[in-house]
């Protein structure tokens, strides 16, 4: 008997996915576990397995369609078997969004006889392209709110006022602004002489302005995701920051003097922000306050110290966690972000591998941010944002050298950590980073 395969939750945050590819086509042989599909999710592209043998006997769900979890994407079944009822009845339960549009009729002009003449003939009728370029006048809006017309009851109309279609294409023809044209024609109406009459005043020019228009962009899974989990951490969680700034000449020169040596092995090279992840790991052990989340009736202290980058892809970022990273070398913390972050970008992270951290690392240094602050990955208790190498006057021992220096902020929740909990990691971090010979041996 055939069975509808619906849309899988592949990962913990999931809600809905797009499939990506059919990686099985309708006629295929199918079975339990193999992989049927690959689908987008709110954080990377996954596999789908079938949960059935037998033919895959309707595809129900076109590649590049957005799919909630649950709902059925395909009907496996034994192969001739008649499913006729079983697709009608499965393409009543898929959701599709219908697009709204708002009509609008020409009104024929009142105003001269060349006017009203010239608007009738076919010349003056806009392109599709056309009259997407021409604006509505609010007036649209605050009719159909106050009146409830439909937009086919409306005038057409310029920003200000309304305007014949001989006016409309003719400003889009001379790159006009109708915003800055005022109309002549009855009740103010924008007709075709005060469209020349603007330019002749020297308005419109070709070039003079380049006509811009908003774009409606469609929320992807992942900037849904993004929306709803910093939302909902800014707004529950009781967020107060720290700010140090490092000296970061010692931590500079570690790193030159380990990628000269490394480049006698190999290709491999260190960045600060590795690092950084190896002083934060020790710095958690030295204050395992920190390495705490929020459980409203108790606060869970990891016994794991699993420390998330911030990886910015196409329409997001991602965080993948460095597992256990206080046990690993700066070696092996900078091969494996290198190899998280290639996957990341490729959007083919497993979930284990981006969910259940214990603190996250956001680094914005390398696009020149001095400074800033982030928000909290819940259910975390602190983010630390690194900000650039700066190079700058510094005085020591009485004498102004030249120095470099790096700031960092403490994102807390003060539910968890208090500010005496987050200074004194801090000050680890900055025991660590200031001497980081320290960094190798840890």
């Amino acid at each position: 008997m055939a069975k509808i395969a619906e849309m899988t939750q592949l990962s913990p945050t999931m809600a809905e996915g797009k499939i990506v590819r059919w990686i099985k086509q309708k006629g295929d042989p199918v079975s339990p576990g193999e992989i049927i599909a690959e689908v987008e999710t709110d954080k990377a592209v996954m596999e789908m397995e079938a949960f059935e043998t037998g033919t895959l006997l309707e595809i129900l769900a076109p590649e590049g369609t957005l799919i909630p979890v649950g709902a059925p994407v395909a009907i496996i079944g034994k192969q001739g078997e008649d499913i006729s009822t079983l697709v009608e009845t499965a393409k009543k339960s898929i959701p599709t969004k219908k697009e709204n549009t708002i009509q609008t009729t020409s009104q024929s002009s009142t105003t001269s006889q060349s006017d009203t003449t010239q608007t009738s003939s076919s010349s003056s009728k806009l392109t599709t392209e056309e009259q997407n370029k021409i604006y509505q006048s609010p007036t649209f809006s605050k009719e159909q709110t106050t009146s409830y017309k439909h937009g086919s009851q409306i005038t057409q109309t310029g920003r200000s006022g309304p305007i014949s279609p001989l006016a409309k294409k003719l400003a889009f023809q001379k790159g006009v602004d109708l915003g800055e044209v005022i109309g002549s024609g009855p009740g103010g109406r924008i007709i075709k002489r005060d469209i020349l009459s603007y330019q002749e005043s020297g308005g419109g020019k070709k070039g003079s302005f380049v006509k811009r228009h908003d774009r409606k962009l469609e929320l992807t899974g992942m900037r849904k995701t993004i929306a709803s989990r910093l939302s909902h951490s800014t707004s529950t969680i009781p967020h107060f920051y720290l700010t140090l700034e490092l000296d970061a000449n010692s931590l500079d020169s570690l790193r030159n003097s380990y990628n000269q040596d490394l480049k006698l092995e190999g290709p491999l090279k260190i960045s600060l922000n590795d690092l950084i992840i190896k002083a934060c790991s020790l710095s958690l052990k030295d204050v395992p306050e920190v390495n705490s989340s929020w459980k409203e009736d108790h606060i869970l202290e990891h016994g794991r110290i699993d420390i998330g980058v911030a990886v910015s892809i196409e329409g997001g970022l991602i965080t993948p966690y460095i597992r256990n990273a206080d046990q690993k070398s700066v070696s092996e913390i900078s091969l494996e972000i290198k190899e998280l972050a290639s996957r990341a970008r490729e959007r083919k992270l497993k979930p284990g591998e981006y969910t259940d951290g214990t603190f996250t690392v956001s680094n914005l240094g390398m696009f020149g941010i001095s400074s800033f602050t982030a928000v909290i990955n819940e259910p975390e208790a602190a983010i630390l944002a690194v900000g650039a190498l700066v190079k700058k006057p510094v005085l020591k021992e009485g004498n102004i050298v030249a120095g470099k220096t790096l700031s960092v902020t403490l994102s807390c929740d003060h539910r968890v950590v208090d500010g005496a909990t987050g200074a004194r990691f801090l000050s680890s971090f900055r025991e660590y980073t200031e001497r980081p010979l320290r960094l190798l041996t840890g």
